[in-house]
């Protein structure tokens, strides 16, 4: 299977998710390891999870988040909760 370079940008802020931050204040990332926080991965389905390097992850909430794609140089921006990403990956 082909990995696909993505970047992950907060709607709240524009910017760069901070993990540390969202794993210590935010309600749907409780139990995840605010000081060892791994990164986000994308499901089959399109489905965005933030995850530790403990091996916790969760779902993140369908309209949290944008995905920005890397495809050979060109940038695909998606939203998180668009199940049409399956066709991206």
């Amino acid at each position: 299977m082909k990995k696909r370079q993505f970047f992950v940008i907060d709607k709240q802020t524009g910017q760069e998710p901070d993990m540390e931050e969202i794993a210590l204040r935010e309600k749907w990332a409780d139990g995840l390891i605010y000081c060892d926080m791994e990164g986000f991965a994308v499901g089959g389905d399109g489905s965005l999870y933030l995850l530790d390097e403990c091996g916790a992850y969760r779902s993140c909430p369908d309209d949290r988040f944008d995905i920005v794609w890397a495809n050979n140089g060109i940038c695909v921006k998606t939203h998180s909760n668009e199940k049409t990403m399956r066709s991206l990956t």
